[in-house]
């Protein structure tokens, strides 16, 4: 079971047409008779009408009052072990029952797929149905389709139901296969947003343009959509707070890496510059071992571009304050020898996950890839740092894949958690389990070293959990 999980400018917006929705219905009492008001009118906004002009200059800098922590992995450093319960003191899990017919789909759990194409195939391994947490919900995306479940478990709201035209599906392996010319889903990227409303992505191909939208979760209202007219403009925008929308580049050689927009006159607000630019030439196949990281942890914004050494904090629209810098000395991986040559001695950052008292890393000596594993030279470590103790360590494993490392959950109701698969949303961090999830944790080389009574409970739940249903666990 050793599978690796797979994983612009933006012009300046202005306000357009405004367009008319079905909507929610209020009512107010005048003399015994209830009035219904119109539904609010979604926001359209059209990138072809744009405003010129960037109202900020870019600032980035160390703030005296606030300086970065070091974290610093040329030191060696101490090995403690990392247990949940030192760090939470509540366990809630939450059944959730798959709405889809066993024919449809189900959650799935290290699944794999294979696309074709008119030309040529793509695949992947280690799949699982993704989960978010925001405001007492939960999201559940896979390719069979985007649901909304109460703090109860129970469903609320069915977002896209995906069509895949001759897909082949084998439940008992959860392998899929299809033509991707088949996928006809007319959104992706679903997201929960604050104020109980979804975002999502999207193409309109009658008219040519990509779409980003927000959408009611009470009513199915459309609040706001924003039209790209052009292709060049990005789909993929976060809030960075009530006023704020952010963009971050997904092309790696792009000049600009930020840029901020104003949420009520649609202005750019400011573009940060790209100053991790490549300067070696693309010629042919490239690896690409690190990723963007954008998240939110009370309500502040971060984020790490690929290859950078430090984790910025988006403090206003047009500042960047560094917040942790990572030392790795000779073993830092530059973008030039991320897309090239030997980092056989190179150190790529795979996960971080930062909470209220801790930050998890993730960490490879060496690029993963298949050859790598099959040549068992990609070598994983994960640290610690301690928030409340200010001390960074490593935590005591065998150098296991991520996929495989065990951690119990030694409180009432834990399951063991993968620590590959831990997520920090809504000041909450949380797993998920299916029932083929649970047999796997069974076969595990380090399930045998798991506390007896974290073993059983791991057997039960696999014994009693439906083929169709997830438990998600939260720790508070």
């Amino acid at each position: 079971m050793k599978h690796k999980k797979i994983r612009t400018t933006t012009a300046i917006l202005c306000i357009g047409t405004i367009l008319c929705a079905c909507g929610g219905k209020q009512a107010t009492r005048q003399a015994d008779e209830t009035v219904e008001a119109a539904p609010k009118a979604p926001v359209i906004i059209e990138t072809n009408h744009l405003n010129p002009g960037v109202q900020y200059t870019e600032e980035r800098g160390i703030s005296p009052a606030s300086p970065p922590v070091i974290l610093d992995f040329t030191a060696k450093l101490p090995t403690q072990p990392f247990a949940l319960k030192n760090h939470f003191s509540k366990v809630t899990c939450v059944t959730l029952k798959s709405p889809l017919s066993p024919e449809q789909g189900t959650f799935l759990y290290d699944a794999s797929i294979i696309v074709s194409y008119d030309r040529g195939m793509s695949s992947a391994s280690g799949v699982n149905t993704k989960i978010q947490l925001l405001e007492n919900r939960i999201l559940t995306n896979d390719l069979f389709g985007s649901f909304c479940f109460d703090s109860n478990g129970q469903i609320t709201d069915t977002l896209l139901i995906a069509h895949i035209e001759g897909l082949k599906y084998d439940p008992a392996t959860q392998k899929l296969e299809f033509h991707a010319n088949n996928r006809k889903s007319p959104i992706g990227n679903i997201s929960l947003e604050p104020g109980n409303q979804y975002s999502y992505a999207g193409r309109d191909t009658v008219n040519n343009y990509n779409i980003m939208g927000w959408k009611s979760l009470e009513d199915g209202r459309l609040v706001e959509e924003i039209r790209f007219m052009d292709d060049k403009h990005s789909t993929l925008l976060a809030s960075l707070d009530d006023s704020t929308l952010v963009n971050v580049s997904r092309n790696f050689r792009s000049p600009d890496m930020l840029t901020t927009f104003n949420k009520n006159s649609y202005d750019t607000l400011c573009i940060f510059g790209n100053y991790n630019l490549p300067t070696v030439k693309l010629s042919g196949p490239y690896a690409f071992p690190e990723s963007n990281w954008t998240y939110k942890n009370k309500d502040k914004f971060y984020f790490r571009q690929a290859f950078n050494d430090t984790i910025f904090s988006l403090s206003s629209p047009n500042r960047l304050q560094p917040e942790y810098i990572l030392q790795f000395g000779e073993n830092k991986l530059t973008i030039d020898n991320g897309l090239y040559g030997d980092k056989s001695q190179k150190y790529a950052i795979q996960s971080w996950v930062d909470t209220d008292h801790f930050i998890l890393i993730t960490y490879s000596r060496n690029y993963d890839c298949p050859n790598t594993r099959k040549e068992k030279s990609v070598f994983y470590s994960y640290a610690l740092y301690n928030k409340d103790t200010k001390q960074l360590s490593l935590i005591q494993d065998n150098h296991s894949y991520p996929e495989e490392f065990l951690l119990p959950t030694e409180l009432p109701d834990g399951i063991p958690a993968i620590l590959g698969e831990l997520t920090w949303q809504d000041n909450k961090l949380f797993t998920s389990y299916t029932k083929r999830k649970l047999e796997a944790l069974q076969k595990m080389d380090n399930f045998s070293k798991l506390p007896a009574e974290q073993q059983e409970r791991v057997r039960q739940l696999a014994g009693t959990l439906g083929e169709d249903e997830m438990i998600v666990m939260i720790l508070e």
